[in-house]
C-alpha cells in the first residue's frame, strides 16, 4: 500500500512494499522482507533483479518481476523525453532574453546561467546532448560482469579472470576494455564483452568533456559535443574534432539571429576560449558536410542507403543474417551522431591486425584443451568461382573450429606424395601428440596420403569424411533407375517454374506464401534429395498452380508440349507415389547426413556408427525385408561406408559411448572390440597406461563403482558422451583419458558452408611479397569469422529468417534442378507473351487421363543398377504394392 500522505499518482511499487520511515527511504519487501535502502526506485529494482545496485527478490512472483521491469523501463523513457523539451525552454528564453534591452544586471545573469549548458554534479548528470548520464534508474553496464567486494562498491571482482580490481567500476571497466595505464588488462574478458565496455568507456568520456570547463573557444557560449575518434586517430595527434549542438545550429548556423544580435549574445561569455571548431567531415576528403539540426530520418531513408551499399560493392544479400553485420548496425545507432567512418589504410592495416589478435586469442584458448581431448586436423575440399580446386586446414577441438591455412590443391589432388607432405607438416605445426585424427575426403589418393601420414605418426588416425562418404552413397543411390526417373522429372518441373518469371512468382505469392522449392544444403546430391522432399511438402500448393486460372489463361505456356507434360506430371498421382517411394528409401541415410553436420554442439563421432547401422535397418525394414528392394541400396551403402564401419576410431566411440554401449541390443562384434584394442595402444604412448586402461574396460562393461551410480545411469543419455566420462570416469583415469580423446571429435571434414565471398579468388593472385602477406591476412581473418559465427549461431540455436535464394549457390549446388536446358529455352523467350489476355487452354478428355495414369501405375518398377548387373527387378511389377501413397 502506498505510504500515508502521499498524494497524486501512486507509484505501483507500493503494492509491494511498505515505508520503514517519515522520509520513505527504507521500504520493506512484502515477498521476502528484506529492508531495501534508497527509496521506492531501489524496491523496484529489487522486484525486478536488476543487477549492480541492490540484490535480486528471489521470493517475488515472475508477473511482479515483468511488471516492475516494465515500469522502470517506462520512467527512464519519460526522462529521456523531458530533458528535449527542457533544452527547448532554454532556448525560448535566451531569445527572449536577447529581445529585452532593459533588464537589469541581476536578471541579464540569470537569463545567461539558464542559456549555458547545466554543469552536471552528483548523480544527476547530464551529457551534451541532453541525455541522461546517470539517474535513480541507471545501473552501469559494468556490474553485468563483475561482482562488489565490499559495502562501498570500491572493489570489483572480475567474473572472466575473478582479479580483484580497486578503485570502483569505471576503474573496473578500464580493466575489461583493457585500457592500459591505471590497472591491469582482462585477458580472459569475451571479445564482446571488450568492445562493449570500449565503447562505453569513450562514450562516458564524451560526457565528461562536455561539461568540462572551457579552456579556449572563439565561440565561448557554444556547448561543444566531442566527436569520439577511433582509438588509432587518438595516438596519432592531439587534435579533437568538435561540432555544435543542435541547439546551437538553431542559434547561430541557420541564420536565426542577425549579427547584432548575436554579437550580443557573445558579449556575454566571460568564460576562457576553448579551441578550434572544426566542423564534422567524413574520411579522406576536405569537403564540409552540412548537418541538418533535429532532422528526423525515416527507416526508407536508412535501408535504401544499405541496399545502395550492397549493390554497389557486391555484398551478397545473405550477408544481413550476418551477426557481425547486425551487431555493426546496432553500435552505429547506439555511438549516435557524428560517427566517422575509419579510412581504408586502417581497416587494412590496424584493424585487420587487431581482429588477427582476437582470433588468435581464440586459439590460445582452443589450444589450453588440446592436452585432454585432443584436435583434429580436416582438410576441408572445394571449389572456388574461378573453378580451381582449394583445401582449408582445419584444426577441430570441442571448443571450436580454427582455420589454419589453405592451398590451391588444383595439381596436389592428383599426387598423393604432395598431399602427404602438406598434411605432415600441418601435423609438425600442431604438434602430434596433440591430433588424434587427421580427416580427408574418401577418394583414392586422400586416403593414399592418409595411409602415410598413418606410417610416419605412429600416435594418430586418417579417417575419410562422413559427410563426403555419405555424399558419394546419394550419388550413387540417385543412378539407381527407379530414383533417377522420379528425379529427372522433378527437376523438369522446378526447371519449368524457375526458368519463368511470372509463373514462378505466381506460385510464391499465391500458393507456397513466398517458399522457395529449392533447398541447398551443404553437398549437391544431399541438396538433391532435400529438393524433392520439398516439391512434396507443396505437392497441394504445385497442383493448385498447375490448376489456377492464372496457368489455364496463359497464352502460350499452358498450351506447348512441355507445359503440358509438367502439368500432367504434376496431377499425376503416379509421380507423387514414386516420389514418396523414393524419399522414403532414402530418409535413414539423409538423417545420417543432417546427423553429421546439424549435430549443433553434439559432436558426431561417438554417433556416427550407431546411425549407420541403425540406417541400414530400417532400409531393410521399411521395404518390408524384401532383398530385392533392399540389397541395391545396402550395395551402395556397404561399397562406401566400408572404410567407416570397419575403422578403429568409430568402433572404439561406439563402444565408449554409454548411450549404446549399455543398450540391450549393443552389438559386441569381435571388430569393436578389436578396434578398442588397437586405439588404446595407438592413442596412449605409454605402456604402462595402456596396460592398465586394458584392465579397466571390464569396470566399464560391467558398471561397477562410479559407472554405475544412479547418477551415472540416468546421465547416459543426456550428457555428452566426453563429458560423461569426465564426470564418472574417474576411478579409472587410464581408460577415461583414452576415452575422451576418442569422444571428443566430429567425423566430417567440411568445416563451413560452401557460400565463400570474393575472398575465394586472390589465392594466387598477388605476386608481390606484401601483397601476398595482405592477402594470407584476409583469408586467415574472413574463414576464421564465418566459423565463429558458425558456431555462435548454433549456440543460440538461431539460423535466422530464411535467406534469400543465393542464385549463385543455386547454380552450384542444383544445376540440373535449375539451369534451363536447350528445350526449355523456347519458353524462357516466350514468357513475356504471357499477359492477361490469354486463352482456356483445351479440354482435357478424363477418361484418356486415367487411363495414362493407370499405364503409368502399372509399369512403375525398380531396375536395379547394382553390382551384378543382374537385373532381378526387371520383370515385377509389384515392387511399387506398397502402400506409400497419400489420398488424393
Amino acid at each position: 500500500m502506498a505510504p500515508p500522505g502521499s498524494i497524486g499518482v501512486v507509484d505501483p511499487g507500493w503494492e509491494h512494499g511498505v515505508a520503514q520511515d517519515e522520509r520513505k527511504k527504507k521500504v520493506k519487501c512484502n515477498y521476502c522482507g528484506k529492508i531495501v535502502s534508497g527509496g521506492i526506485y531501489r524496491l523496484k529494482q529489487h522486484l525486478a533483479r536488476v543487477s549492480g545496485e541492490v540484490t535480486y527478490c528471489d521470493k517475488s512472483p515472475e508477473e511482479v518481476c515483468l511488471r516492475m521491469k516494465e515500469n522502470l523501463e517506462r520512467c527512464r523513457s519519460t526522462r529521456k523525453l523531458r530533458q528535449p523539451e527542457d533544452n527547448n525552454n532554454r532556448l525560448s528564453s535566451c531569445s527572449t532574453f536577447h529581445q529585452s534591452n532593459n533588464d537589469d544586471e541581476a536578471e541579464e545573469e540569470e537569463e545567461e546561467r539558464r542559456c549555458w549548458s547545466r554543469r552536471s554534479k552528483g548523480k544527476h548528470a547530464v551529457s551534451g546532448d541532453g541525455s541522461l548520464l546517470r539517474s535513480s534508474g541507471y545501473v552501469d553496464p559494468g556490474w553485468e560482469h563483475g561482482v562488489a567486494q565490499d559495502e562501498r562498491k570500491k572493489k570489483v571482482k572480475c567474473n572472466y579472470c575473478n582479479k580483484i580490481v580497486s578503485g570502483g567500476i569505471n576503474r573496473f571497466k578500464q580493466h575489461l576494455a583493457r585500457i592500459p595505464g591505471e590497472v591491469a588488462p582482462c585477458k580472459a574478458a569475451p571479445e564482446e564483452v571488450y568492445v562493449k565496455i570500449k565503447e562505453n568507456m569513450k562514450w562516458h568520456r564524451a560526457g565528461k568533456r562536455q561539461n568540462r570547463p572551457d579552456d579556449d573557444d572563439d565561440m565561448g557560449a557554444l556547448s561543444l559535443r566531442t566527436v569520439s575518434q577511433d582509438q588509432e586517430q587518438e595516438e596519432d595527434g592531439d587534435e579533437h574534432d568538435f561540432y555544435p549542438t543542435s541547439q546551437d545550429r538553431l542559434m547561430l548556423g541557420y541564420g536565426r539571429f542577425s549579427k547584432e544580435k548575436r554579437k550580443s549574445f557573445d558579449s556575454l561569455n566571460t568564460r576562457p576560449k576553448r579551441g578550434k571548431v572544426i566542423p564534422f567531415q567524413a574520411p579522406c576528403t576536405s569537403k564540409q558536410i552540412k548537418i541538418w539540426p533535429n532532422r528526423v530520418v525515416s527507416r526508407k531513408e536508412v535501408t535504401s542507403s544499405i541496399s545502395k551499399f550492397f549493390h554497389h560493392v557486391g555484398v551478397p544479400s545473405e550477408a544481413v543474417s550476418s551477426l557481425y553485420f547486425q551487431k555493426m548496425v546496432e553500435l552505429i545507432g547506439l555511438y549516435g551522431e557524428g560517427f566517422v567512418v575509419p579510412s581504408s589504410q586502417l581497416f587494412s592495416g590496424r584493424l585487420l591486425q587487431d581482429e588477427i589478435s582476437t582470433i588468435r586469442g581464440y586459439l590460445r584458448e582452443y589450444r589450453s584443451s588440446w592436452s585432454v581431448t585432443g584436435c583434429s586436423i580436416m582438410a576441408d575440399t572445394w571449389t572456388n568461382a574461378e573453378g580451381k580446386t582449394m583445401i582449408s586446414f582445419l584444426v577441430s577441438c570441442p571448443r571450436g573450429v580454427y582455420f589454419h591455412s589453405s592451398i590451391d590443391a588444383t595439381d596436389v589432388t592428383e599426387d598423393a606424395l604432395s598431399l602427404f607432405k602438406y598434411l605432415d607438416k600441418l601435423v609438425e605445426d600442431i604438434g602430434e601428440e596433440n591430433v588424434v585424427q587427421v580427416v580427408t575426403q574418401n577418394t583414392h589418393i586422400c586416403r593414399s596420403a592418409g595411409k602415410l601420414v598413418e606410417e610416419k605418426r605412429k600416435n594418430l588416425y586418417w579417417t575419410p569424411c562422413a559427410m563426403h562418404s555419405t555424399e558419394l552413397v546419394l550419388e550413387d543411390i540417385s543412378k539407381l533407375e527407379f530414383v533417377s526417373e522420379c528425379l529427372d522429372k522433378a527437376q523438369r518441373i522446378t526447371r519449368f517454374i524457375y526458368n519463368q518469371t511470372w509463373l514462378l512468382n505466381l506460385m510464391k505469392n499465391e500458393f507456397t506464401q513466398g517458399i522457395d522449392l529449392l533447398r541447398p544444403a551443404v553437398m549437391r546430391y544431399t541438396s538433391g534429395f532435400t529438393t524433392l522432399q520439398s516439391l512434396m511438402d507443396h505437392k497441394a500448393s504445385l497442383r493448385g498452380l498447375f490448376q489456377s486460372n492464372g496457368w489455364i489463361l496463359s497464352q502460350t505456356a499452358a498450351k506447348s508440349e512441355e507445359g503440358r507434360e509438367v502439368e500432367k506430371m504434376v496431377t499425376s498421382a503416379a509421380f507423387w507415389k514414386k516420389a514418396q517411394y523414393v524419399l522414403k528409401s532414402v530418409d535413414p541415410v539423409m538423417q545420417v547426413t543432417h546427423m553429421i553436420d546439424d549435430g549443433g554442439e553434439r559432436l558426431s563421432l561417438p554417433y556416427a556408427y550407431g546411425y549407420m547401422c541403425r540406417a541400414k535397418m530400417a532400409i531393410k525394414s521399411i521395404h518390408g525385408d524384401d532383398a530385392r528392394k533392399y540389397v541395391p541400396l545396402w550395395r551402395v551403402i556397404d561399397y562406401h561406408w566400408n572404410s567407416l564401419f570397419h575403422h578403429p576410431l568409430y568402433v572404439a566411440a561406439y563402444f565408449f559411448n554409454p548411450a549404446y554401449r549399455y543398450r540391450p541390443d549393443f552389438m559386441a562384434h569381435s571388430e569393436v572390440v578389436r578396434g578398442v584394442n588397437e586405439c588404446i595402444v595407438r592413442l596412449e604412448p605409454d605402456n604402462m597406461r595402456r596396460i592398465t586402461a586394458l584392465m579397466q574396460i571390464p569396470d566399464y562393461t560391467s558398471a561397477k563403482g562410479d559407472f554405475g551410480t544412479d547418477i551415472a545411469i540416468g546421465t547416459r543419455t543426456e550428457l555428452d558422451p566426453a563429458a560423461w566420462w569426465q564426470q564418472h570416469g574417474i576411478s579409472c583415469l587410464e581408460l577415461q583419458r583414452v576415452a575422451v580423446r576418442i569422444l571428443s571429435h566430429a567425423c566430417s571434414s567440411v568445416g563451413c558452408e560452401p557460400k565463400w565471398s570474393v575472398y575465394d579468388q586472390v589465392d594466387g593472385q598477388c605476386q608481390s611479397r606484401f601483397g601476398k602477406k595482405s592477402t594470407k591476412d584476409l583469408t586467415y581473418v574472413h574463414y576464421n569469422l564465418r566459423l565463429r559465427e558458425k558456431q555462435l549461431k548454433r549456440r543460440l540455436h538461431d539460423d535466422g529468417p530464411p535467406a534469400a535464394p543465393n542464385y549463385a549457390l543455386l547454380d552450384r549446388l542444383l544445376p540440373d534442378w535449375l539451369v534451363a536446358s536447350d528445350k526449355d529455352e523456347f519458353f524462357v523467350k516466350e514468357e513475356t507473351l504471357q499477359g492477361e489476355d490469354g486463352v482456356e487452354n483445351e479440354d482435357r478428355d478424363d477418361d484418356d487421363e486415367e487411363e495414362e495414369e493407370e499405364e503409368e501405375e502399372e509399369n512403375c518398377y525398380v531396375h536395379s543398377v547394382n553390382v551384378d548387373g543382374d537385373g532381378d527387378g526387371e520383370d515385377n511389377p509389384d515392387l511399387y504394392d506398397d502402400d506409400l501413397s497419400d489420398d488424393d
